[in-house]
């Protein structure tokens, strides 16, 4: 068990774990390029409430397919996306201290999986797609959590691990962050320029070097696992 103040960090993935994106949908829209039109009708129907968060997902899954998607195409799209500074490092030190680790985010479990993070992760929510073996698109699945439903999700992540909110963190960077900024125990803006989050989290890091967040979680800043091995080693 861990002897910090927080047990359990929850993490966005879009612009918080992955840089170089602002949310993958986005990233995945613009390479296959979808109907913007189309796009829009349904993000502006889903804020106006006339559609649940399920249906708006439908809608852009079904959009992809109209352009073709398919496994190859889609991890062509997410090739172009980069992890930001210090991620593995900063997972591996905030593990290695004994902490829950989970992630609540609107993106795609492909990028997770892209860059071999759900290794870190106790519990995943995010959306799901599948394949066949020929790599086509042949199912999906919503996340439950997204929007104003990622601080549900915080507080069943947090009921299920024994966890108080006041010793939960999340780390998020974007409007959709803000109900679970307010719910967390310790809110971080990670490399944010929503005002909103910003103003409603305890600790705003501009940049993009996600060890920033250590002292804050952790306190003073630990050495990551192996650290001093490899500082001794020729």
């Amino acid at each position: 068990m861990s002897r910090n103040r927080y047990r359990l960090a929850a993490f966005d993935v879009d612009g918080t774990l992955v840089g170089s994106t602002v949310f993958v949908w986005q990233t995945l829209h613009d390479y296959l390029g979808t109907d913007a039109e189309s796009r829009k009708k349904a993000w502006d129907d889903y804020f106006a409430r006339r559609i649940p968060y399920s249906q708006w997902f439908e809608w852009d899954i079904r959009l992809f397919l109209e352009k073709g998607a398919n496994r190859q195409r889609m991890l062509e799209a997410i090739d172009r996306l980069v992890l930001n500074r210090g991620v593995k490092e900063t997972l591996e030190t905030l593990k290695a201290a004994g902490m829950v680790l989970v992630v609540i985010s609107g993106s795609l479990d492909i990028v997770l999986k892209r860059f071999d993070l759900e290794r870190y992760f106790d519990d995943i929510f995010l959306n799901e797609v599948y394949f066949n073996r020929a790599g086509e698109l042949i199912g999906w699945r919503p996340t439950p959590f997204d929007l104003e439903n990622k601080a549900a999700g915080l507080e069943w992540l947090a009921d299920k691990h024994g966890v108080a909110l006041e010793q939960t963190v999340f780390v998020g960077d974007n409007f959709n962050d803000v109900s679970i900024a307010r719910r967390a125990g310790l809110s971080i803006a990670f490399n944010s320029s929503c005002q909103e989050l910003i103003d409603c989290s305890g600790v705003h890091i501009p940049g993009n070097d996600l060890r920033e967040i250590l002292p804050h979680i952790c306190g003073d800043r630990p050495e990551p696992p192996g650290a001093r091995n490899r500082s001794t080693s020729k």
